[in-house]
């Protein structure tokens, strides 16, 4: 794939994909985000973080993606990328498809591809206000916004802190990339639509990442 860093393209291909799950720094709102999920059918996970481990074939630069029916939906995350041996920090979407979360997360996961943003930033130009930087996502349907996500990524551990325990669990690897976790919905449940918005922004700088794809659905060949 091409992603542009500042004036330089990037040819890069990951190869391990990791999703962390439950990656807060307020263990109180992880719990609360936790009995949020249990609401909505999804099973408590065994520890925290959880780190899922999916295919990197999944991870793709695209402005468009296709599921089965109206029932999956995405999730905005900052995306750290070994590029070379240096670490970038981009935008991605973890979409999940929400009936198949509810007897597997990982499963659910895996069958949906995960977009992420063609530009990245040198993680070295943020990590000393990593927790400033601003994340956004809406649900768009049918030309309508909805606010899904807000937040900072001061919500999150700092990449040394994810990347420890990754390492201490052996999930490092070079080239990979990993998402960091999500922000609570502003919603406080699931919403679908056709179009996926999320956006970082850095305000000391006023720089932004935007992500955005649309959602193709396909009629579900065993319903009537």
């Amino acid at each position: 794939m091409k992603i542009q860093s500042n004036e330089m393209m990037l040819e890069w291909e990951p190869t391990r994909l990791i999703i962390a799950g439950y990656t807060g720094k307020d263990q109180e709102a992880v719990q609360r985000h936790i009995d949020e999920l249990k609401e909505l059918g999804i099973p408590a996970p065994p520890r925290v973080p959880m780190i899922y481990d999916l295919s990197p074939e999944l991870m793709q630069v695209t402005d468009e993606i296709t599921v089965v029916q109206n029932h999956s939906s995405g999730e905005a995350e900052a995306v750290l990328m070994d590029i070379d041996g240096a670490w970038y920090l981009g935008l991605g979407s973890d979409h999940t498809d929400r009936v198949l979360e509810a007897n597997s997360i990982q499963k659910s996961k895996q069958v949906c591809l995960k977009p992420v943003s063609p530009q990245v930033w040198p993680l070295d130009a943020i990590r000393a206000y990593w927790d400033e930087i601003e994340m956004e996502s809406w649900i768009i349907d049918g030309g309508v916004h909805h606010l899904y996500q807000r937040g900072t990524l001061g919500s999150f551990l700092n990449p040394d802190e994810l990347l420890h325990i990754l390492r201490e669990r052996d999930y490092v690897s070079e080239g990979m990339a990993v998402f960091c976790g999500t922000l609570p919905l502003h919603s406080g449940t699931f919403l679908f639509g056709d179009t996926f918005l999320a956006t970082l922004r850095d305000p000391r700088t006023g720089n932004k990442i935007q992500l955005t794809y649309h959602i193709k659905q396909l009629k579900d060949a065993e319903e009537a």
